[in-house]
C-alpha cells in the first residue's frame, strides 16, 4: 500500500517534469532564454574542456539541486509570497547559493558572472515547474562558454 503510493507519486512526477518540459518548446520565453546562450562565445573561454556529456550532467544535477531542491523548498517556506518583479526571492536566494559555490573553483569574477544566467534559470523554473526547460538552457549556455564552437 505504502510502495504503491510512493510509485504513483514518483511516476506523477516524472510525467509532471516530462509534461512541461515538453511544453516548454512551445513557448517563445524559452527560446529567448535559450539565446541569450550565445553571449558565451564573447567571453574569454574557461582553460577546462568538459566533454557534452558531463556538461549535460552537470547541467541537470546543478538545476535539480539548485532549482528542484533549494528554490521549491524557499518557495514553499515563504508560500510562494514574496517576489521582487518577475523573480521570486527564492530565485534570487538560490542563485546567490548557485554563484557562491562557483567561488570554489572558479575566480570570484567568473562566479559573480554566474548569477545573471542563475536567475534566468530560476526564472525558468518559476514558468514552468520542470529541471528539463532549465537543464537545456543550462547545458546551452555551458556549451557556448567551454567549446565557443570555433
Amino acid at each position: 500500500m505504502v510502495y504503491e503510493f510512493i510509485v504513483n507519486r514518483i511516476l506523477r512526477g516524472v510525467w509532471h517534469q516530462f509534461k512541461w518540459g515538453v511544453y516548454s518548446f512551445t513557448d517563445p520565453i524559452f527560446y529567448l532564454f535559450l539565446s541569450f546562450g550565445f553571449i558565451g562565445l564573447y567571453v574569454p573561454s574557461p582553460d577546462l574542456k568538459l566533454s557534452f556529456m558531463w556538461l549535460l550532467v552537470k547541467a541537470f544535477i546543478e538545476e535539480v539541486f539548485f532549482r528542484f531542491l533549494l528554490q521549491e523548498g524557499i518557495d514553499r517556506f515563504f508560500r510562494y509570497g514574496y517576489r521582487i518583479g518577475p523573480l521570486s526571492l527564492a530565485n534570487i536566494l538560490a542563485s546567490l547559493t548557485f554563484s557562491c559555490m562557483h567561488l570554489i573553483n572558479q575566480p570570484a569574477s567568473w562566479a559573480f558572472l554566474t548569477l545573471i544566467p542563475s536567475l534566468a534559470f530560476g526564472f525558468i523554473w518559476q514558468r514552468y515547474r520542470s529541471v528539463v526547460p532549465g537543464t537545456i538552457i543550462h547545458f546551452a549556455y555551458n556549451a557556448f562558454l567551454f567549446y565557443q564552437f570555433m
